[in-house]
């Protein structure tokens, strides 16, 4: 079935409904599944479901042999930062690149392209509403815990206050994370558990591995699960930018200002 035909048997066009309503996403999947249903097969999401699980378990490892003070754990914690973002791209890339020859480019594929115009309004919609959730989020966790979770929920460090440490922490958070971070979340794996289940179970789904991804720093349970919950917040929140605009770029610039904010507030008050 051609891409016509799928969205004419939409009885209301995408370009017609509020932005809210749309489900851009939803007709890119069936799309898919009619012109190519052999594309998305097994190996799209088991094996960056494997790699994860090895990044996370290893990242976890390496961050609890960091020497505790000084030199080495500021450099150490850099190399951790920069290596972790670096191979999750080289994940994604060693099995998108497959999908994407099939399907066109990274555009087509996994909704990679440009800044828009029109992108302010779904920018600071996510911004607003990623950044209500993390205040939901930390009053819960401060009224379970007193604020101890809180305290134990951070994954983001000056370092020791220099120049470099803080340039790294930037560069990670603000550049590298948001690119890498999107196009695996809510580029590779929330598209191919879509092609298996519905939007919100696969949202739910990256959701969860998203959250886990970010937790290797955290010595407890309950800063692990706060952690996990506030940034979980922000990965709902760019699924549905990625579903209500079938592109990723929108979520991409929540998820850098989104870091950039919080770094601002860790620079000016540590």
């Amino acid at each position: 079935m051609s891409a016509e035909v799928v969205r004419a048997a939409d009885p209301v066009p995408q370009q017609r409904r509020s932005l809210i309503e749309r489900t851009v996403l939803d007709e890119q999947i069936r799309t898919a599944r009619q012109t190519a249903p052999q594309s998305w097969g097994v190996r799209s999401w088991l094996g960056p479901l494997v790699s994860l699980a090895a990044l996370i378990v290893g990242s976890g490892f390496l961050a609890g042999a960091l020497p505790d003070r000084g030199t080495g754990r500021t450099i150490g914690v850099a190399a951790l930062s920069i290596g972790l973002e670096l191979v999750l791209l080289a994940v994604l890339v060693a099995f998108a690149r497959p999908l994407v020859a099939r399907g066109g480019g990274w555009s087509r594929t996994l909704g990679l392209d440009r800044v828009r115009r029109s992108d302010w309004l779904p920018w600071i919609t996510g911004v607003g509403f990623a950044y209500l959730g993390r205040t939901v989020v930390s009053v819960v966790a401060l009224a379970l815990t007193g604020g101890t979770a809180l305290a134990e929920a951070s994954n983001l460090t000056g370092g020791d206050g220099s120049i470099v440490s803080i340039v790294v922490l930037v560069v990670v958070a603000v550049v590298l994370a948001p690119i890498a971070e999107e196009l695996m979340f809510r580029g590779l794996l929330l598209r191919s558990f879509m092609h298996r289940m519905g939007f919100w179970p696969a949202a739910g789904l990256s959701t969860l591995l998203f959250g886990a991804f970010h937790v290797y720093e955290v010595d407890t349970v309950a800063g692990a699960i706060t952690l996990a919950c506030s940034v979980g917040v922000l990965g709902l929140v760019n699924c549905h930018l990625v579903r209500i605009t079938g592109r990723l770029t929108p979520g991409i610039m929540v998820h850098a200002t989104y870091n950039a904010l919080a770094v601002a507030v860790l620079l000016l008050l540590g």
